[in-house]
């Protein structure tokens, strides 16, 4: 959306989402939205997208990744070295 600016006070928390979620859903890239909350508040984890998974998913597969290049690793040590002999 170019050159398009909105602007919005909420008194709850829950305010604000529903205004972040509308945006979202009228093309609004997480980018272009901004949100300023008090002093005693911080803004991480409510930038933190609600009900992913992508952590869990992460780890997971840098575990598989470890587990399955160290096991390729370890049955291809024989063959690396009795090649180089």
């Amino acid at each position: 959306m170019a050159n398009t600016a909105v602007f919005g006070i909420y008194s709850s928390r829950s305010g604000v989402e529903n205004a972040v979620d509308a945006l979202k859903a009228e093309t609004f890239r997480n980018t272009d939205i901004s949100v300023l909350f008090p002093q005693n508040e911080g803004s991480k984890d409510f930038a933190h997208e609600k009900g992913t998974k992508a952590p869990e998913g992460a780890a997971a597969g840098a575990g598989t990744g470890a587990i399955v290049g160290g096991a390729l690793g370890w049955l291809a040590y024989p063959l690396v070295f009795s090649w180089l002999s």
